[in-house]
């Protein structure tokens, strides 16, 4: 059974006292009428007479006095903001501690869903893999719980092909993308963002695994072969130097890009709150 951190509700709480905007659902700022539903709120549509259909109720009474006529008033619909959370289920994730993992996703999940987001789950490793879409209220948390439960982490990834799909599939606007990043065919810089992309980055160093200096064979999970790894000082100032240039490649985006690193040691409780921030930032 997947866990929830505690703090999940003093979280959610606290950052809605914090935020006045908070408190309300998030609503689809565009004032393109494409972006947005008929319904019942203060944003006025249009005036039409009115038909023997229509709910005797939505009857302007204010202008039935003037013109003598029957008219109602359409509104658009304030729709909740969409969020995509896109879960890395390839088999290096398997280095990392995935009962961590698993809790950082389901908390966060579970945080939006009390700040009345709408949240859609993918799963992927080089390819879409399953998906929870449409998940609004906490009521129906149990949903995502179950999602995450049933992930499996077997097969290598494929980051650039599986964003390109979700995007021309859905033409999601705010992302969250939790991965290790352990991709053979990621090139700095060629990762597509969206609107708004919020990555959280699973992090493992070589230098977590305490390397004898010699050689030493190392399991590529994705693969599912063995290399064999020359590790002396010279080869681990080249990896130390190779690391670093990776995550600052990660790290210098542009406007509307999130980067959060984390590893076994972070504390999940401050990322959310980061995140939160952020979001409404």
């Amino acid at each position: 059974m997947i866990a929830i951190d505690p703090e999940c509700e003093a979280v959610s709480r606290l950052f809605s006292k914090k935020s006045v905007r908070a408190q309300y659902p998030v609503y689809v700022k565009s004032e393109n009428p494409i972006f947005k539903k008929r319904g019942t709120s203060f944003n006025l549509k249009n005036v039409r007479e009115y038909q023997p259909c229509d709910d005797l109720r939505q009857i302007d009474w204010k202008l039935y006095g003037r013109s003598d006529r029957y008219y109602i008033k359409e509104f658009y619909e304030e729709e909740n903001e969409r969020l995509f959370l896109l879960v890395d289920a390839s088999a290096s994730l398997g280095l990392f501690d995935l009962d961590y993992y698993r809790t950082f996703i389901a908390t966060l999940a579970t945080i939006f869903l009390k700040l009345h987001f709408t949240i859609n789950l993918i799963s992927f490793d080089y390819q879409p893999l399953a998906t929870c879409l449409n998940i609004k209220e906490e009521k129906n948390v149990s949903r995502l719980l179950g999602f995450l439960e049933r992930v499996r982490f077997e097969r290598r990834t494929d980051l650039v092909s599986v964003l390109r799909s979700i995007d021309a599939r859905y033409r999601p606007g705010t992302v969250f993308l939790f991965s290790d990043l352990f991709d053979r065919n990621l090139v700095s810089g060629r990762l597509p963002m969206f609107r708004r992309s919020f990555l959280m980055h699973f992090f493992t160093s070589l230098e977590e695994y305490r390397l004898e200096f010699g050689e030493t064979e190392v399991e590529d999970a994705e693969l599912g072969g063995r290399l064999l790894l020359s590790y002396n000082p010279s080869n681990r100032n080249r990896i130390r130097k190779l690391e670093s240039e990776f995550l600052q490649s990660f790290e210098r985006r542009g406007k509307g890009y999130h980067y959060y690193r984390m590893t076994r040691s972070s504390g999940r409780v401050p990322c959310y709150w980061r995140i939160l921030e952020d979001l409404y930032g």
